[in-house]
């Protein structure tokens, strides 16, 4: 077990140890579930098609142009493929890279911030942050875009601070790659929290805030990024035109600013704090007040405060609202936490306690979690040493309460919590036969024949599948097709089959998206009780 002390927390090879658990806990069956959320399926599929075709700017979906996003996440995702295959192992790998990436730069900032103790609790704090911890291995933009989010305001800091402009121009290259991950959009936000933070370290002084742009060259630097972030873009435009522009601008401007909403929402965001960097966020906002209470001295969270209040005021203003849009503050949340605790307890009673609890209460019940999830998921009675090595942790951390435990406890027993529940996976790929189907479509039907799915489009077929997956068909469609017919339809609808040979039977989640992860969950449970009224019997037929 690693040695905890304050001291001990300070050293590299500390520091080394603690990352090396995370690595651990972030691997555990990444591969082991099917691609199944709607976005992954995008991405997944986008990438089979690319190997497929021979054409890795040209993104397709289905067969059909994919134009919605730029193409550094396929292409990180398509490397990782030519290496280790094309399945789920090659496809969230680089995925789970860039989070255990933008963890580490977390801690690098923190740690140029506050020393290598800040730089520990900023990683742990980042590490097990609920919303981030949700979609760490599953293929889709929110992740690359945080690491070279996070990767890129680093390097600004770093250049800025030690006066050293190959830093800066890294800063440049980097948000360049969060512009080829997420658009054109991220220029503003990145460049947002950059003039922000130069203005406040100056106090508005005129004179000094022109000698700093002289230093950071603006001009150059957009126009690098331009130039590699837009690259995409600009050849797209070129080959495919007007019908390219109208969908990538649809899907970044236009969702940003003219996007219809019942309201504005301006306390979205305020409510997405609360629980996104769970066990962390009450701390958060415990210490948010205690820095705007004490804003004298404030300086010290200057780059961690511009980054939140940029990033709540544009996507606030923006129209379409996400909770995974604030993935990228959570390096910021963890940062204005980190120096409240470096100062150690407060010396006021109710203060100290209320603080205390910040840490200790999301600690307790995350530790009922597990022995809940241990009884209701009907894991192995082994599984129940986590429960009590989590009771056994908040005990250790009640004894003698210092800052380092405040950090430790939670981090702790959300670990535990993360390795029952990665072990708890496999269970469900009972109820997820997307594999199954695509293999037994590969081995008993000729490729040329595309796949009809009668009343909707299950979105991870056309990855599973291999082949072109038309949606919507009715049975009377599908049963009068002309030619080789291959389908997947609710047996409740068949009456008329002949001809037809049926490849396979089982049961499909028949719920609008199963990234309702909780509520897919829930399901699954209740069918393995007998209770499959969330799944619908599908059967595979095929006529040659």
């Amino acid at each position: 077990m690693i040695k905890i002390s304050d001291s001990s927390l300070t050293s590299p090879t500390s520091t080394y140890k603690w990352f090396a658990l995370i690595v651990i806990v972030y691997m555990i069956n990444i591969s082991v579930n099917d691609i199944w959320t709607p976005n992954e399926s995008f991405y997944a599929d986008a990438v089979r098609e690319m190997f497929e075709s021979g054409d890795f700017l040209d993104i397709q979906y289905n067969y059909e142009p994919r134009y919605n996003k730029p193409p550094l996440t396929y292409w990180l995702m398509a490397g990782s493929s030519a290496i280790f295959g094309i399945n789920e192992f090659g496809l969230r790998l680089p995925i789970v890279l860039l989070a255990l990436g933008s963890i580490w730069y977390t801690f690098l900032l923190g740690r140029h911030l506050y020393g290598p103790k800040g730089g520990l609790y900023a990683m742990l704090i980042m590490a097990v942050s609920a919303q981030l911890l949700a979609v760490k291995q599953y293929a889709s933009p929110e992740i690359p875009l945080t690491f070279f989010f996070t990767a890129s305001l680093y390097y600004f800091l770093k250049g800025y601070k030690e006066r050293n402009f190959r830093n800066i121009l890294l800063f440049y290259i980097l948000l360049a790659m969060a512009v080829l991950v997420k658009g054109y959009p991220y220029i503003i936000v990145i460049g947002g929290i950059v003039g922000l933070y130069v203005l406040l370290d100056h106090s508005l002084r005129i004179k000094e805030i022109w000698k700093e742009l002289r230093f950071l060259k603006p001009v150059l630097g957009l126009t690098l990024v331009l130039l590699i972030g837009l690259s995409w873009v600009f050849y797209m435009y070129l080959t495919e035109g007007q019908e390219f522009w109208e969908v990538y601008k649809r899907e970044t401007f236009d969702r940003a600013f003219t996007r219809k909403e019942r309201s504005m929402r301006p306390f979205f965001y305020f409510e997405v704090m609360a629980w996104t960097i769970l066990p962390f966020s009450i701390a958060f906002y415990y210490a948010a007040i205690k820095w705007i209470k004490d804003y004298k001295s404030a300086k010290k969270v200057l780059f961690p405060a511009s980054w939140i209040i940029v990033m709540l005021v544009i996507f606030t203003i923006s129209k379409g609202k996400i909770p995974t849009y604030f993935i990228q503050a959570h390096t910021a949340m963890a940062l204005l936490i980190v120096p409240l605790l470096l100062k150690g307890l407060p010396n006021n009673k109710l203060w100290r306690f209320l603080w205390s609890l910040t840490f200790i209460f999301p600690s307790i019940l995350i530790a009922g979690a597990i022995c809940f999830a241990v009884y209701q998921l009907e894991m192995s009675i082994a599984f129940y040493a986590f429960a009590i090595t989590g009771i056994l942790t908040l005990v250790w951390g009640l004894k003698s309460v210092s800052s380092t435990k405040l950090v430790i406890v939670p981090f702790l027993v959300t670990i535990q919590f993360l390795i029952v529940f990665a072990s708890f996976l496999p269970k469900l790929e009972k109820f997820r036969p997307y594999d199954e189907i695509g293999e037994m479509i590969d081995k008993k039907t000729d490729k040329d024949a595309p796949l009809l799915i009668e009343g909707t489009l299950i979105q991870n077929m056309p990855y599973y599948s291999k082949r072109k997956v038309i949606r919507d068909a009715t049975v009377n469609q599908i049963i009068h097709n002309q030619g080789k017919t291959l389908a997947l339809v609710k047996s409740e609808k068949l009456t008329e089959t002949e001809g037809f040979e049926t490849l396979w039977t089982g049961l499909i989640y028949d719920f609008p998206s199963e990234s309702q992860f909780a509520k897919f969950i829930t399901a699954s449970l209740n069918a393995m009780k007998g209770d499959s009224s969330k799944f619908a019997e599908y059967q595979l037929i095929y006529r040659n």
